[in-house]
């Protein structure tokens, strides 16, 4: 249980953060549980982590994009699919939240400068989940729609329409490169691990490799792996896919110098 001075304490930051936020809440509990990890919210308990509000959050988010997508009469919906997934992806969430110094404003059980973006990318959708239930019903999607603003979302969004040469995901990009340069199709290889039960499992990839057409052995990328977790195989192999990208770009997309 938290003694007087740090209750003092969780006042004044959710107050900072109401303001950086740009909404006062009426059940101030909503943007608490909002910063709270499941580290924190394991050692103190009768804490709620934001595992709920960032499931709800990352939906409103998602909405949202696609309604703002939805107006430009120029793209079809693998190209809307593609760029919504591209704005609201753990990097550019975590690029969100440090624009705001979200990071400390995070409870967690590990010491802040240690959190990583993923975390600050689920609490920036926690917070707009939050955001979503204080909010009268008639204007939630305002509220939060308000708050991405602060962003400058929507300006990304067409920026993002008008300089898009291709809509290719990250893996199609990778495919199509080696292919170019090793005039076949890559075979690729990923070691996971995960974390957690039901719908907390993080996977992580441990190992990318990738087969040597040449003597038919996989050849482990070094050093491109899962620094955190994700939510899903698919999002775990799309971040080390784009490591991978990065690797074999320099070294002339061959697989041995």
């Amino acid at each position: 249980m938290m003694n007087n001075g740090s209750n003092k304490n969780i006042k004044v930051e959710l107050t900072e953060l109401e303001d950086l936020v740009r909404h006062q809440f009426k059940n101030i509990a909503l943007l608490e549980e909002a910063i709270t990890t499941g580290s924190y919210a394991t050692e103190h308990p009768g804490s709620s982590d934001y595992q709920k509000l960032e499931f709800l959050g990352d939906r409103v988010i998602s909405l949202i994009l696609a309604e703002n997508l939805l107006v430009s009469k120029s793209l079809d919906e693998g190209k809307m699919t593609f760029l919504k997934s591209e704005l609201e992806n753990n990097e550019r969430l975590a690029d969100y939240g440090e624009e705001i110094c979200l990071k400390n404003y995070i409870r967690a059980g590990e010491k802040k400068e240690t959190i990583s973006r993923k975390v600050i990318a689920d609490v920036f959708e926690a917070i707009c989940g939050a955001l979503y239930l204080d909010s009268e019903e008639s204007i939630r999607i305002k509220e939060v729609k308000k708050f991405l603003l602060k962003f400058d979302i929507f300006e990304r969004i067409k920026e993002e329409m008008s300089s898009r040469g291709e809509f290719l995901p990250i893996r199609n990009k990778f495919e199509n490169k080696f292919r170019e340069i090793n005039r076949c199709n890559p075979e690729i290889d990923f070691e996971y691990s995960s974390t957690g039960e039901g719908h907390q499992t993080r996977w992580k990839i441990e190992k990318c490799s990738i087969k040597d057409i040449q003597t038919g052995e996989y050849v482990e990328l070094k050093g491109v792996k899962s620094d955190t977790g994700f939510n899903n195989k698919k999002d775990a192999e799309t971040d080390a896919i784009t490591q991978a990208y990065e690797y074999m770009e320099k070294r002339g997309w061959k697989l041995k110098l």
